[in-house]
């Protein structure tokens, strides 16, 4: 198995030869060569607007994770924490002119509730008075202000929420679309209007580019100043570059295997357990991952301390455990040694995207492991919409996804958008536990410390008991930066580029 992880992890990684370009400086533009599509110009299509700061939202986190106010200047709530009020911040433009007001806020997020984190959160009324919205709640909310934070909030103008197809759109942010046309292209210029820092680089062009070694190439031949998302094998294949540098930042993320626990057997605990001790996390975090210490012990990696729970019994490889388990679930190996109860095979499908490159790949792994303790598994790939269409419309078997804990920056609005009465699209599907349910209701009425920690270590412990999903590895992002480039940091919260805190490099 260990083979098929290395021929699996180095397959077609050479180079596209291409003459070096280094446009950037010269026409003052920044090109990203990035792995998740442009999408509809709304901001709950994707996190291209918010990453380029063509939109933004009404709060933000801090590097340390405190949530601060954007297009909010300020907020207050009442004592039981179901009433808010956020005052929107004056004197701010959209690109197309008209002016922020409280009643463009309130209208975007009641127009894109449905499609933004805000699903989540219980809220019964949005409305605006004066230059405040309100936005009303049937329970204690308390995080309502890190919900807001997420990129899919971002606020567009009010000519933009006509619901009408647009090759256009209007934010607040330091740059606005100049072109939208192409598909697999955003063209974007600096707004000299910006309210905050404004950008001193012109242009930007985000290239969406779904083949990961197209981006190494690009980077490494000077036609991108940013790849993002690149394999693993990168960090030794442009070691030798002289016009690019290679970075690994340990991010917040997991990749697991989703599991739809609405359809049989996949509802029974002790066959999602089954499938957790069939998988060889070490082999695949070593072997395809590039580093061993990204092998998940449970779901929240110990970068995150308030919830990881040193005290949990790490997730083990163990396919004779599993296939005890299987055993006394009722399934017997058939002749081809595949499992069946009741003359039923226990054949799945299995989904994933190439958007993260090493998701197919582990997904490959993951099929001959279940294999080899009898389950059947059939590989389907295409964009991260076979996740999400297929978590909506019910189709969904299992599926390889890779989810941020802090797009939310505070891990319960993961908990809450992916596990929470039936769970997300990157998260559990048909998990109906009514006790977790309470757990995190709870939580977001809760101020008392020792009683937060007490619902952290209670909510951890029971997904890593009932497996609503199969954590696998947690994550390092791989990208590139071009020399000709300064002052970049990296957003472990994955909502914004900086790209108007960026100077050219000769600029001294």
């Amino acid at each position: 198995m260990k083979h098929l992880f290395l021929a699996a992890a180095v397959s077609g990684t050479a180079l596209i030869s291409a003459a070096p370009v280094f446009a950037g400086p010269a026409d003052d533009t920044i090109r990203i060569a990035s792995p998740w599509k442009i999408g509809a110009l709304i901001p709950s299509a994707g996190t291209a607007l918010s990453r380029t700061g063509v939109v933004e939202t009404l709060t933000m986190p801090t590097a340390e994770g405190e949530i601060v106010g954007l297009l909010a200047e300020s907020w207050t709530s009442n004592d039981r924490l179901d009433e808010w009020r956020f005052k929107i911040r004056s004197g701010i433009t959209f690109h197309d002119g008209s002016p922020l007001t409280a009643e463009t806020v309130a209208a975007n997020l009641t127009r894109f509730r449905e499609e933004s984190s805000l699903r989540t959160a219980p809220v019964t009324n949005i409305a605006f008075e004066g230059d405040e919205v309100l936005i009303s709640l049937d329970r204690p909310y308390s995080i309502l202000p890190a919900i807001l934070a997420d990129w899919n909030t971002g606020i567009i103008s009010a000519a933009n929420l006509t619901g009408e197809p647009s090759d256009s759109v209007a934010g607040t942010g330091p740059f606005a679309v100049a072109d939208a046309t192409d598909p697999t292209m955003l063209k974007l210029s600096a707004n000299a209007d910006y309210w905050g820092t404004q950008a001193s680089i012109s242009n930007v062009e985000y290239l969406f580019v779904p083949d990961a070694q197209a981006r190494q190439a690009m980077a490494q031949a000077g036609e991108v100043e940013f790849a993002f998302s690149l394999p693993v094998t990168a960090t030794q294949m442009l070691a030798g570059a002289d016009n690019v540098d290679v970075n690994i930042q340990a991010i917040p993320r997991v990749r697991a295997l989703k599991l739809n626990g609405g359809m049989a057997p996949l509802d029974e605990v002790a066959v999602r357990q089954a499938i957790s001790y069939a998988i060889d996390r070490s082999g695949i975090a070593t072997s395809i991952v590039g580093n061993p210490d990204t092998a998940a012990s449970q779901l929240f990696p110990a970068s995150l301390p308030a919830w990881h729970d040193a005290s949990l019994e790490p997730f083990a490889y163990d396919p004779a455990k599993a296939a005890e388990l299987l055993a006394g679930a009722g399934f017997e190996k058939g002749d081809d040694g595949i499992l069946t109860r009741d003359g039923e095979r226990f054949s799945i499908e299995m989904r994933t995207y190439d958007s993260r490159p090493e998701l197919p790949v582990i997904g490959v792994a993951i099929q001959g492991m279940l294999n080899e303790v009898g389950i059947e598994v059939t590989m389907r790939q295409g964009d991260w919409t076979v996740i999400s269409d297929g978590h909506t419309d019910g189709t969904l078997e299992a599926g390889i996804v890779s989810d941020s804990f802090v797009y939310v920056p505070d891990p319960i609005g993961a908990l809450a958008e992916n596990f929470y009465q039936g769970g997300g699209f990157w998260g559990s599907m048909n998990w109906n536990n009514a006790a977790f349910d309470t757990m995190v209701e709870t939580y977001q009425k809760t101020v008392d410390p020792a009683e937060l920690a007490q619902l952290r270590s209670d909510m951890v412990a029971m997904i890593h008991e009932e497996h609503p999903m199969v954590t696998v590895t947690w994550y390092d992002d791989v990208y590139a930066v071009s020399d000709e480039v300064a002052n970049f940091s990296f957003d472990v919260y994955e909502r914004d580029f900086g790209l108007n805190r960026l100077t050219w490099a000769t600029e001294g």
